[in-house]
This record gives C-alpha cells, structure tokens and sequence, in this order.
C-alpha cells in the first residue's frame, strides 16, 4: 500500500541494530503490522514515520501475504483483472494455512515485536547495551524487566517504568538513564509517533514500538499459541480471548484485504509524471513555499511547507511544465536551469486519494527534479489559490520544515545540492 517494508531476517536486524548503536546513530524500528498499513491509508503523518523509519519489519503473517499477493502479476482488462484478483486472493490465503513456504518466498520473515523483544535482550546481554523498558500499566514493565532478567542474567535493564506519555519531565528522566535501546508500550500508532516526535531529543540509538508485548509477557493477556502464530490465525484467538478486540479485527483482517486487493489494481496504472523545482538564488538559500489547502478525507489537509512543482501536461516537455508552473506559481519567468534528476522520486498516493484525483487514472507520482537559479533580487507573485507564504531556507534545513511527504525529494536535493550548485 505505498509502504516499504525491509526483507531482513531476524540476524540482519539485530546487525543493524547493534550498528545503528555503535555509531551512535538515532534510529527508529518499526513492526509494521495490517493495521498499520490500514492507519496509512489515512493518517499522512504515520504514513510518513514508515516512510523514514530506519527499518520497517513484517509483524504479521498477513503482511507476508500481501507482499506475495501483489507480486503476482494481473491482466490488463477491467473487470477481469478484478475477478483475477479475487482468485489470487482465495488461494494465495489458502496457502497461508497449507503452503507457507509459498507465502515467504518474497519477505522470507515474520519478525514481531513479541519475537524481537527476546533476541534484541539477548543481544543487549552479550555486548553490554542497556535497555530502557518504557509503557504498559501499573507494574507490567518490571514485570517484563523480571522476565527478560530470568533468561539473561547480564542485561542491563536502566529503566522500567509505565510513565504516562505526556508526564511532565519524562524526557529528561529517560536520558538520565542513558540507554542503548528504548522499548515502547503506548499501544500501536501512538507509541510509533511518540517516538518519533521525542527520539532526537532523547538520543537513543535506537527505539522499537512494542505494542502489546509487555501486556502478554507479563501475563496480562493471554498469548496466542505458537502454531496459530506461524499460521496467521492469532486474530481468531484474540477474538476469541479478547471480544472488546473485534473492531480492530475487521480492520486487520477483511478491511485490510479489500484495501490490498484495491491497491492490487491501483498499483497497474501509470505514475502522474510530475516536476519539482529546487530555486536557489544567488547566495546559496532555497524557495519554500506555504500550501494553504491539502486533500480532504486524508491528514494532508492544512497549511504545510514545500518546494514549488506540478503535474507536466499531456504533449508537455519537461522544461516546459517547468517554465508554466514556476510561472503560475511563484511568477518567476527568468532563471537559469543548473541541471536534472529524471525519475528523482516516485511514490504512490493513498488509495482513496488515487480512486478520486484525476478519475483514477493514475497510482501515484513521478517526480522529475529540476535545480534553477535566480538572481537574489527575484520578485515572486505567489498563486493566493495555491500558496499563503514563502520563505528562502539553507538546504540544510529544507528536509526539517517541508511536509514530511515531501522528505525523500528534499534527501535527493541535499544529497545532489553541491553537485548541480556551484
């Protein structure tokens, strides 16, 4: 659904875990599960913490499925391709149950947080990294503290508390304890942002999302058993030991097949060929502008900062999209073109938001990235439909203030400033 996930095994995330550590690196980890990729279908900001996050693992049999499911190839003739897909979907889930191998031949591994806890401890033990146990209710932290101690002896565990979130002061008290790995348990998506919005303040090397791990270690709820796990069905024992659960159920389970099936079709269409242009006047500074309007029904919506750029018409070159939009936009009709990336980012919008911008037609974007110059006397006239602001930043600080949809073109700007400016 527009969401990378990495095809790593559990021995390639501890390796990059214990890098990410020894480099003293700020990294995130994220066990991305069904709901989570239901979440991004509408949530922009969470969509764009799994855009960023160093490592994204499959924390569920059905996210195996849907990577087999959409690498399966469709025809190109409507209705048909829906009816392909539905029977695509009937035995690529039956194989789930009696062919699994079948199902792991393009994530070759599930890795869950209740799976990762042990061996990121194991690994803590034996290179001396210290753990911080963060989240959960009541006594359910020390309890897993106790737990993960039973097994490895030498871990190092700073910190074992169920700290509310927005306790006050809570930020200091965790760098006190300067540790190596921060476990979360605010609960799936609230844990993944409150990571995110605190992790460089913190400074931890590395912190993982855990969800409701701590609740099962400490015995808080009742685990599923190992041989539903391996077969996708923890879904059905949690609706059968947790009923309360049944909401959340239908998102993972039907509503997240219907969205993989949708995105299945989505994913036939072209890219919407797309420029972007990286403005940088004389003395070195870049053009950001303010978008007043956003997309209705998805968290894109409000005010949000970005670089101009728009869609390259049918029969347009790219330098004459180019020209037209830098006009519409921002008024500027003289500059000097310093280079192209062709291709420099593509990625595919949201699937309510595909089905309704320009009658479907498209998945998503394509965007060519164009760097200009212009003069640091340079006028703008700003399109009052498009844009409310403009600003002229370092690059340096570009990925910080645009939209956090718009970081991986504002990496390819930075990545390729010095090459194109002079």
């Amino acid at each position: 659904m527009g969401v990378d996930i990495d095809n790593l095994d559990s021995d390639e995330i501890l390796g990059k875990m214990e890098s990410f550590i020894r480099d003293k690196r700020v990294q995130q980890i994220v066990t991305v599960n069904t709901e989570f990729l239901v979440a991004s279908q509408k949530d922009q900001r969470f969509r764009a913490i799994l855009s960023k996050s160093s490592i994204n693992t499959a924390d569920s049999v059905g996210v195996l499925w849907a990577a087999k499911f959409l690498s399966l190839p469709l025809i190109t003739y409507p209705i048909l391709d829906f009816l392909q897909a539905l029977w695509q979907t009937l035995y690529t889930g039956l194989s789930i149950v009696f062919y699994p191998s079948y199902i792991r031949s393009v994530l070759k591994e599930k890795n869950s947080g209740s799976e990762l806890i042990w061996k990121i401890a194991e690994k803590a033990a034996q290179n001396g990294f210290k753990i911080f146990l963060l989240g959960g209710y009541g006594d359910t932290p020390k309890i897993v503290e106790d737990r993960l101690r039973e097994k490895f002896a030498s871990l190092q565990v700073v910190g074992a508390n169920s700290w509310d979130p927005d306790k006050e002061g809570i930020i200091e008290k965790i760098k006190a304890r300067k540790p190596d790995i921060l476990m979360v348990a605010y609960g799936s998506i609230k844990q993944e942002k409150w990571i995110e919005q605190n992790q460089q303040n913190l400074g931890i090397p590395v912190a993982i999302g855990l969800g409701g791990t701590f609740d099962y270690m400490a015995g808080k709820r009742p685990s599923p058993p190992q041989i539903l796990r391996d077969i996708g069905l923890e879904w059905a024992f949690r609706l059968v030991t947790q009923p309360y659960r049944l909401k959340r159920i239908i998102t993972a389970v039907p509503v997240f097949i219907w969205l993989t099936i949708q995105y299945k079709l989505q994913i036939q269409k072209p890219y919407r060929e797309n420029v972007a242009a990286a403005v940088i006047r004389d003395d070195g500074k870049i053009l950001i502008c303010k978008r007043i309007s956003g997309y209705k029904g998805y968290s894109f919506e409000g005010e949000h900062w970005q670089i101009p750029q728009g869609g390259i018409e049918k029969n347009e070159t790219l330098e004459q999209a180019l020209a037209r939009e830098l006009e519409e936009e921002v008024g500027i009709t003289e500059f000097k073109n310093l280079g192209e990336i062709y291709n420099a980012h593509s990625y595919d919008w949201p699937i309510k938001l595909a089905r309704e911008s320009y009658y479907g037609k498209y998945r998503g974007q394509r965007q060519n990235l164009v760097f200009i110059r212009v003069p640091d006397s340079v006028q703008l006239r700003l399109d009052q439909k498009e844009f409310g602001d403009y600003k002229w930043v370092d690059v340096s600080d570009l990925r910080n203030l645009v939209h956090p949809v718009r970081h991986r073109l504002a990496d390819e700007i930075y990545d390729n400033f010095e090459k194109f400016v002079k």
